[in-house]
């Protein structure tokens, strides 16, 4: 007497697996579904999970007093001022429960980080542009808000800056 073994998958995408048969082919079926489900890493370009950046957000900012400062600089010459800002923005929305920081807010912690601070608006246009921060309100009561693609550059340079300040490979 045969033993048949039965699975059957509905994933929140709307995929769906059903397979009959034998242990062994039923959980190879299983295991090519799931990895075909999985997107692809652009860094390996195999199916598999995604690593989630490592970051330590008590290495990357020191908050005191409703502030932040970074704790080391991020590398990138002219646009280093930029870069800073969207990793200050993560860091404001994940330590301070405040995603939308004002202008006023972000010059002031970039020059506690040692970045020199001109006009936010145009420092922060490329970003803008590219469509990784969003922008409302004016003058100095203006807010920025990182969008999805923002949020992923800035964790990127809050995990390269874990790396650097901790003495660990990213």
């Amino acid at each position: 007497m045969t033993v048949s073994h039965r699975v059957r998958l509905k994933l929140p995408n709307g995929a769906e697996l059903e397979a009959e048969g034998e242990a062994e082919f039923v959980r190879r079926e299983r295991e090519e579904f799931l990895i075909r489900q999985t997107p692809v890493c652009p860094e390996t370009g195999v199916a598999g999970p995604i690593r989630e950046p490592r970051v330590d957000w008590n290495a990357v900012v020191e908050a005191r007093s409703g502030g932040l400062t970074l704790r080391g600089k991020i590398p990138g010459g002219d646009k280093a001022g930029k870069d800073a800002c969207l990793a200050l923005l993560m860091a404001s929305d994940k330590l301070l429960s405040q995603p939308k920081p004002t202008a006023a807010m972000l010059a002031k912690w970039l020059r506690t980080s040692g970045y020199p601070v001109g006009r936010m608006d145009r420092m922060l246009q490329d970003a803008i542009s590219q469509g990784d921060l969003l922008s409302t309100g004016s003058r100095r009561s203006r807010r920025y808000e990182l969008t999805a693609s923002g949020k992923i550059k800035a964790l990127i340079l809050a995990e390269g800056l874990t790396a650097a300040v901790l003495g660990r490979r990213p």
